[in-house]
């Protein structure tokens, strides 16, 4: 018995038997990729406690799986890729609805919604040479199915960290009015790799940057060093912070907040995978900073 994810099996075509035609099969990876996406794509994101999550629009407030956060479940037990999408051992397998010439499975229907349907396996995993085997079997509606690729986009983005380091600004914690305020993250890493889910890898790099002032937001370039921030990612405040919602020292500061915006990438094997249904860009949890802004007042006496 399966215990992946429940997925309603595709209707693909069947292989040839003859190892040159797999071989070219194998080798363009990216046009068998057509994993039906489901009738209504999920909603997914980062919440406030910066935990991914994913939401059937059918259910409104029923969380998807975002997959176990670090464990066995999700590793493999043999190499996938391609329409090759579980395990069956160490053999990559995948679902194909039962067709002539095939003859039907052998034995009496194990229940009445039991459908037959063909079980495609390479021995030796994905990319080994070498035709796949079918099995004829007998399938009920309710077996647990492999998840589909769009399934598996979804759980590999939930293996993805995207929080971001401190926010820094310059100057720190209090700055003035019609003084240039810069702002970075200190030290972070503009891409991020998540470990591998069914086999597939979900890789985020920002895109750019915004960040809240306070008084208002403004879009930066990825910069995690002050150097990078004078030139790319300042701001200069016309006013106090006299209506902020933090405090410095007893004062009214504005909580100020950094948010990077994600673009998404998927790879099995080293290789890049377009996945229909995936989300293609994303936005991360963001990191927040206290600052003052004061007035300076300056005094002109004259000579005689």
């Amino acid at each position: 018995m399966l215990t992946t994810a429940p997925s309603q099996p595709t209707r693909r075509p069947m292989l040839a038997a003859s190892a040159a035609v797999l071989l070219a099969v194998l080798t363009a990876l990216l046009p068998g990729l057509g994993a039906a996406p489901a009738a209504a794509d999920p909603i997914c994101g980062y919440d406030g406690a910066g935990q991914y999550h994913c939401t059937d629009p059918g259910t409104p407030g029923d969380p998807g799986d975002p997959g176990d956060s670090g464990g066995g479940s999700n590793q493999p037990t043999c190499t996938l890729g391609g329409e090759y999408t579980f395990c069956v051992g160490t053999s990559a397998c995948y679902y194909d609805d039962w067709h002539p010439p095939f003859k039907m499975p052998e034995g009496p229907k194990p229940s009445e919604d039991a459908q037959p349907i063909i079980r495609w396996c390479l021995p030796g995993g994905y990319g080994v040479f070498g035709p796949p085997a079918p099995t004829i079997m007998w399938q009920g509606a309710n077996e647990p199915q492999p998840p589909t690729l769009a399934e598996q986009a979804e759980t590999a983005i939930g293996q993805l960290d995207l929080a971001l380091p401190a926010l820094r600004t310059s100057p720190t914690e209090r700055t003035v009015v019609n003084l240039p305020t810069w702002y970075w993250l200190d030290g972070a890493d503009s891409e991020q790799v998540g470990t591998s889910a069914f086999g597939l890898r979900a890789i985020a790099t920002v895109r750019d940057i915004t960040v809240d002032t306070g008084e208002g937001s403004i879009t930066c370039p990825w910069v995690s060093s002050s150097s990078a921030a004078e030139q790319s990612c300042s701001y200069t405040y016309d006013r106090a912070s006299r209506d902020g919602s933090a405090t410095w020292q007893g004062r009214p500061a504005y909580e100020v907040s950094a948010s990077a915006t994600w673009t998404l990438r998927f790879e099995m094997d080293g290789v890049t995978i377009v996945i229909p249904g995936a989300p293609s860009v994303l936005d991360g949890p963001s990191s927040t900073a206290i600052l003052r802004v004061d007035e300076v007042q300056s005094v002109v006496t004259g000579t005689r």
